[in-house]
């Protein structure tokens, strides 16, 4: 008897234990469906607009006459106006009626669609759908395998995955100047050694022809 009943104890321990954990995770989603999915990531950006992202362009995606849209766009441009990146963003939780499937997977192919259509050239899902998913709790997920250029990432990377690919498109940025510095070096040494065969050319014309 005092086996079954330490057993018994052990189960309801248990199960108190679930029960509290499902609690905790209930109120931390209930919280973030209380602002929206979509409040909070704007929220976030807001709070750094000013101080880093001082020429950036981060608005919901109003146009659907493509009978579809995104959640928000985010676009960037140097201080010439030309357009380092632009992303698309999508974001789902749990408590959305259009997330019935649940699974992240499902809305990755309209996200493409999206970020075509609007012509981004990324595409991001912040997602709290597969909250239990090892694979999508990782942190920042890469599903460029089956669509080009697209991320999957918990709301807690919602700006470091704006600063990662910021930094990799002004890397790139610095990299496209760089060869275009070397390009237009190497033209104009061209035109020099050019001009100067030209000039070798009528000095020696000249001194044939006296």
């Amino acid at each position: 008897m005092a086996e079954l009943k330490e057993k018994d104890a052990i189960i309801k321990h248990k199960d108190e234990e679930i029960a509290l954990r499902k609690d905790m995770k209930l109120k931390l989603s209930t919280k973030m469906i209380g602002e929206t999915l979509e409040q909070h990531c704007e929220t976030e950006f807001n709070k750094l607009r000013a101080t880093a992202f001082q020429r950036a362009y981060f608005e919901k995606d109003n146009d659907s006459k493509s009978g579809s849209k995104g959640d928000f766009i985010y676009r960037e441009t140097d201080e010439a106006g030309n357009e380092i990146i632009s992303i698309m963003f999508e974001m789902k939780n749990e408590g959305d009626e259009t997330a019935t499937k649940k699974r992240n997977e499902d809305f990755l192919k309209e996200l493409d669609k999206d970020r075509t259509e609007k012509k981004c050239e990324y595409a991001v899902l912040v997602s709290l759908l597969e909250a239990d998913s090892e694979y999508y709790n990782s942190g920042i997920v890469d599903v460029s395998h089956k669509f080009s250029k697209m991320y999957v990432v918990r709301p807690q990377f919602f700006i470091p995955i704006i600063t990662l690919l910021r930094n990799a498109a002004m890397n790139s940025l610095q990299y496209k100047a760089g060869l275009a510095l070397v390009k237009n070096q190497k033209i104009d040494m061209e035109k020099v050694v050019l001009k100067s065969g030209r000039e070798e050319s009528w000095i020696k014309n000249f001194k044939l022809e006296k």
